[in-house]
């Protein structure tokens, strides 16, 4: 049977968190910004997630595999923002959690919003906010089927498609149409150890442009 797609609900909440937190591991940034040392940061991503979740412009999507022993597990999810949903600025950068990088938290995030508005401010556009794969899921196509989701969509529509994605995972997005437009490199050097010990993280800025129906 082949892997289902559907939408994620509140209910699968604690799941997407659980994903969030399983499929970064080895992220510089996410780990700096939510330590897993602590409590607070699942329990922001949690809320954020309740949240987000009830915004008719965010559309989480989940895959799950209906073949397995655990049907109702989510092996992989996302989160794509329509075109009717308004750019978001500096000033909607909410309040990190206890025990994060507050400073880099704002850096980060605040780039990546100011290089989304300077990209695409005007232009209509479906936005790949998050992808989130169980590690021991990878390699199943559940990401592929949710990147095609909002694609479509966009192809439907006639509009571009706009995400950001770290240079190991630029090729993938590369075979489905997208292009690099720019890039945001940040210093970590003396943040930490193990894998917080990158000198820099990178994150590659792309658009998928309008495809025309054949």
């Amino acid at each position: 049977m082949p892997l289902t797609l559907r939408p994620a609900t509140a209910e699968d909440a604690t799941q997407l968190t659980d994903i969030y937190f399983s499929a970064f591991t080895i992220d510089a940034i996410s780990l700096l910004v939510f330590p897993r040392s602590t409590r607070a940061p699942w329990d922001w991503w949690h809320a954020s997630i309740l949240d987000e979740v009830a915004d008719p412009h965010s559309h989480f999507l989940c895959i799950t595999d209906p073949s397995s022993p655990t049907p109702e597990k989510i092996l992989s999810y996302c989160k794509w923002n329509s075109p009717p949903a308004p750019l978001p600025t500096v000033s909607d950068l909410p309040s990190w959690p206890e025990g994060g990088d507050h400073a880099l938290a704002n850096h980060f995030f605040g780039s990546l919003v100011s290089s989304h508005e300077r990209i695409m401010r005007g232009r209509k556009h479906w936005y790949l906010e998050l992808v989130a794969t169980r590690p021991e899921c990878q390699g199943k196509g559940a990401a592929g089927k949710l990147l095609r989701w909002g694609i479509e969509r966009a192809d439907e529509e006639g509009t571009e498609t706009y995400l950001e994605a770290s240079p190991d995972g630029k090729p993938i997005y590369e075979h489905l149409g997208f292009r690099e437009v720019g890039r945001l490199v940040v210093e970590l050097e003396g943040k930490g150890d193990g894998p917080l010990a990158e000198k820099k993280f990178v994150e590659c800025f792309m658009v998928r442009p309008v495809t025309e129906k054949k």
